[in-house]
């Protein structure tokens, strides 16, 4: 009758200040704890997702971090948030280094907003950043790519050919370089055909590298 054991209403905006003086304070543990109780009233909330996210990595959670990245960059995508969205996506991208889909969401970005240069430069830095063996395959697609974006890209050639020969395609890997040579002179065409020899080592392969 009093309205005692009744629990107070949720205060969303109170919990996410609580949350944010928690990690202003250096203390994730309780800003983390804040901002679940937010996305357990709304599992979608974009907001919550975004400020979770980078916490969730800090404390060695990267699944989950992942998740919540991937909630709050979907939002604000979808309301034209597109800066802040790509953003998200390259910590995303940054965070799991195997998780093509946000490279190429990264890249996407970049070129739909005429920046082609800088969405291949991530797509070679994705590239880089592939690892032994098992990475091998992903660091192949993601330079394919680049190569979709510019055909004639000299770096993404040079490192895509060895990987190419790596995995088993060695006369792709061969047709690459022999078609840079079309296209490249001087300084360029000399590290295309060094190229050819190492991949290639034979008679020919040596002579039009040192006549270059």
């Amino acid at each position: 009758m009093f309205g005692f054991g009744k629990a107070a209403p949720f205060d969303r905006e109170e919990t996410l200040r609580r949350a944010e003086e928690f990690r202003s304070r250096k203390k994730p543990k309780k800003a983390i704890a804040e901002l679940r109780k937010v996305i357990a009233v709304d599992p979608k909330d974009a907001a919550a997702h975004s400020k979770l996210g980078p916490l969730l990595v800090s404390a060695g959670q990267p699944a989950e971090a992942l998740e919540s990245f991937r909630i709050a960059a979907d939002d604000l995508d979808a309301r034209g948030f597109s800066d802040k969205a790509l953003s998200l996506w390259l910590q995303i991208a940054q965070t799991k280094v195997s998780d093509l889909d946000a490279w190429e969401k990264v890249t996407q970005f970049h070129v739909s907003r005429g920046r082609k240069a800088d969405g291949v430069k991530v797509l070679l830095l994705a590239a880089t950043m592939q690892e032994g063996k098992e990475g091998r395959p992903r660091a192949v697609h993601l330079l394919e790519d680049a190569l979709i974006f510019e055909p004639q890209h000299l770096e993404a050639t040079l490192l895509l050919a060895p990987l190419l020969v790596k995995v088993g395609r060695g006369p792709d890997a061969r047709t690459l370089l022999e078609n840079a040579i079309t296209f490249t002179s001087g300084t360029a065409a000399r590290r295309v055909r060094r190229k050819l020899f190492t991949l290639f080592p034979g008679f020919k392969t040596f002579w039009r590298w040192l006549r270059s």
